[in-house]
């Protein structure tokens, strides 16, 4: 039997990429998945519930956290949910695009975290999707980069609110990752792979299951003494 047998896990941003593969990984465990995303999302095995919300939207998400409260205790939550500008200068980048990056980036990471909070004791586990762009910088991504340094600071303070009562808060910091969203950006996963691996001195690109492996470690009973941490799962990116 595993440790996330029955425990309940909400995952935004759960209808593809990362976000699928953290459902996949949950529910394979035994555990009872609510999956968030902004669109009808395909049936996954196991314990998984399916929901629409759009983080940004702070009724909708309360709506969901008082559903939710009404049945049972929260154990975990994986903050996910992110969106992407197009990677142009800031002075081609719209007021309405950097609205946006920030109001499901960071607002919405506001906005579920309040909610859940209600819903967890001791022993919850919170776990944020920051990016390498949160620490190194990258041409035309202002946007995405300023929103992932703030899930960076989010976390740490987080942390330290959240100790006394024995919940620990940790992000992840994903390198390239071969996702769909990836794959579309660059016309196929061989053009993704041509062009990312090189930047990875591990040599290839990651895989959703790679990053789902990182959240199954940090939600385990193996990482009890580790809060306020960022563990970069980038191919060694950052290290150059």
């Amino acid at each position: 039997m595993s440790e996330f047998d029955r425990q309940v896990c909400v995952v935004t941003g759960g209808g593809r990429g990362i976000g699928r593969a953290i459902v996949a990984m949950f529910a394979a465990e035994g555990a009872h998945v609510h999956s968030l995303d902004t669109f009808e999302q395909a049936p996954l095995d196991g314990h998984v519930s399916l929901h629409k919300c759009d983080i940004a939207d702070l009724s909708a998400v309360e709506a969901f956290f008082a559903q939710l409260g009404a049945d049972c205790s929260l154990d975990i939550l994986v903050n996910n949910a992110a969106t992407v500008t197009r990677a142009v200068p800031i002075t081609e980048l719209s007021a309405e695009e950097w609205q946006r990056t920030l109001a499901v980036n960071v607002t919405g990471v506001f906005n579920v975290t309040r909610s859940a909070l209600g819903l967890m004791g001791s022993g919850g586990r919170i776990i944020n999707l920051a990016s390498t762009f949160a620490h190194v910088g990258s041409p035309g991504r202002v946007a995405y980069s300023t929103t992932k340094g703030a899930i960076l600071a989010f976390t740490r303070s987080l942390a330290l609110d959240t100790a006394a009562l024995g919940i620990r808060v940790n992000s992840i910091s994903p390198g390239g990752i071969a996702t769909d969203r990836l794959i579309e950006l660059f016309g196929s996963e061989e053009a993704a792979e041509a062009h990312l691996a090189p930047l990875h001195p591990i040599g290839h690109t990651g895989k959703p299951a790679d990053i789902a492996n990182a959240v199954w470690y940090l939600a385990s009973q193996r990482a009890t003494f580790i809060t306020g941490a960022d563990l970069r799962v980038d191919g060694g990116y950052t290290a150059q």
